[in-house]
Order: C-alpha cells, then sequence, then structure tokens
C-alpha cells in the first residue's frame, strides 16, 4: 500500500474500500470479487436466502436468490438476486435463526437488486408503496369514470375522446404554484 505522506503507515482514505451502500450502481464483476457466503439461511428448490459478508468492509447483507421460469420468453430461466444491508444486531439475530427474513414482507428497507444490464441496483421499498397508492388511487379514479360513463349511457366518438384526455390528465405531473400550467 502506498500511504504517501504517512510515515506513521495509517491507511488513508483512498486507501479503504467504499460500500456498497454508497455506490448507485454495483457491478456483478464488483460483487463476486467481494462477497462471500456466511451462512446458508434457507435453501429451496427457486428460492435461498444466505448470509452473506462483503470482505473487505466487513458489512453483512441477506442475499435472496430466485429462479424463475418466464413463459413469455419461451421458457427462459431467469434468476433473480437481491441484497439488503444488515445492521450487526441483525447479523447476530439472522444466524441464530432469531429473525424472520423472508421476502418481501421482511425487506422493508433500501436493497440491491439486479438487473438486466449485469449490475445491482438500490431499490427503496417504501417509495414502491408510496406510488403503489398514488396508482391505486388514480385506479379507483378512473373506476369511477368509466362506471358513471356507462350509467349516463354515453359512448359516441366525442365521449370517449373526452373521457380518455380525462385519464392522461390524472397521469401528469401535478404543476406546483410557482409554475402554474395553462391545463388546469
Amino acid at each position: 500500500m502506498n500511504h504517501s505522506g504517512d510515515s506513521a503507515g495509517v491507511p488513508q482514505a483512498a486507501d479503504l474500500p467504499l460500500s456498497f451502500t454508497n455506490l448507485r450502481l454495483v457491478p456483478q464483476e464488483m460483487l463476486d470479487a467481494r462477497v462471500e457466503t456466511i451462512k446458508s439461511l434457507q435453501e429451496g428448490e427457486n428460492e435461498t436466502y444466505l448470509l452473506v459478508k462483503d470482505v473487505p468492509t466487513g458489512e453483512h447483507y441477506l442475499h435472496y436468490a430466485v429462479r424463475h421460469l418466464n413463459l413469455a420468453a419461451g421458457g427462459a430461466e431467469e434468476e433473480f438476486h437481491h441484497l439488503m444491508f444488515l445492521e450487526h444486531d441483525d447479523v447476530i439475530a439472522l444466524a441464530l435463526g432469531a429473525q424472520e427474513f423472508v421476502y418481501p414482507e421482511h425487506w422493508n428497507k433500501p436493497y440491491l437488486r439486479n438487473g438486466p444490464y449485469g449490475g445491482f441496483v438500490w431499490y427503496d421499498p417504501a417509495g414502491a408503496s408510496e406510488e403503489s397508492a398514488q396508482f391505486e388511487a388514480i385506479a379507483e379514479e378512473i373506476r369511477a369514470k368509466l362506471q358513471a360513463f356507462r350509467r349516463e349511457g354515453r359512448g359516441g366518438t366525442e365521449d370517449v375522446l373526452r373521457l380518455m384526455d380525462d385519464v392522461d390528465r390524472m397521469f401528469r405531473p401535478k404543476p406546483s404554484k410557482e409554475d402554474p400550467s395553462p391545463d388546469q
């Protein structure tokens, strides 16, 4: 190790490994080189849970792997991997079998998940639930509009176009107070 300007042999910040939690995209090659399995928590035909460690940083993660047959792609087998950062107490509890870890019920904090381009990105399930609630509210509003549309016996071309425009408007971002939109 080169410790330029450091005669005491204390590692400099540049010498310390970067935590996965500080990266937006974690390449598969980096995970392969740095992560080792500590303990198998559960193995099934299509799902596996492992306690793993990032050796250079000492950080632990819960690794969930699932095998899936994509029928739309002619039965091609796909594998998905998720890695959730664990605090010290969680590591001990999992190692002793005293903590639940089943996906997705117990994956309620940000975790890494792999994608089609060979890397892992952070996914925040809290953000997904907020978005899901927003889309559920829009879906309910669309159902109400469709029921009213049928009840009123509308069905002409102009009526349908007006309904579709109303639905499109639901998905547009809400304008801020500083930037009023003429479309309100």
